[in-house]
């Protein structure tokens, strides 16, 4: 008996033989990001807003309804210290969220944003040492007193950076996608 050699077909001819399947996929452009990082982007940025408009209104009523303007200082001071982590954090991670969709102009907010933060914290930090190193409380100072000017002059740049980052989380609320 003779036997028939096997032919065993090459990869190309299987190839060739195989139904083209055809995927269409969006663009980049028109991919939605998907509904957990949504999600999650819209409750950093709610908290990153909340808390500085938060710091804003508590600031001003401890200093309305504390007996002496020092107890009202230790006050804010003890929020901002919490204050200072959720600006850092919450453009950080919104940052790192946001690099996968590639949006320049959210970037550069949140660049901002974190720069805002930065500098705020450390202005605090000298704002706390010129409270710490003064023998009398800084509001029984006089007006014209240098580290009573000083105070006031870093106090009033803090509160300019924090304005800027509320305004950089409302912006970063208000820019869609």
């Amino acid at each position: 008996m003779i036997e028939e050699p096997s032919i065993e077909p090459t990869p190309a001819a299987v190839l060739e033989d195989t139904p083209v399947v055809e995927v269409s996929v969006p663009p980049a452009e028109s991919r939605r990001p998907r509904k957990p990082s949504l999600a999650i982007t819209r409750l950093i940025q709610a908290l990153w807003l909340g808390s500085g408009v938060f710091l804003m209104l508590s600031a001003s009523a401890a200093f309305s309804a504390a007996t002496n303007p020092t107890d009202a200082a230790n006050v804010v001071g003890a929020i901002l210290t919490r204050w200072h982590y959720i600006a850092l954090l919450a453009p950080l991670l919104l940052m790192f969220l946001e690099w996968r969709r590639s949006r320049p102009v959210m970037l550069v907010i949140l660049f901002v944003a974190v720069l805002l933060a930065s500098f705020q914290a450390l202005l605090d930090t000298r704002i706390r040492m010129i409270r710490a190193e003064s023998f009398t409380p800084i509001s029984s100072l006089p007006s014209n007193d240098p580290v009573r000017r000083q105070f006031g002059m870093l106090h009033g740049a803090s509160q300019l950076f924090l304005l800027g980052q509320v305004i950089a989380a409302g912006t970063a609320i208000a820019t869609r996608e």
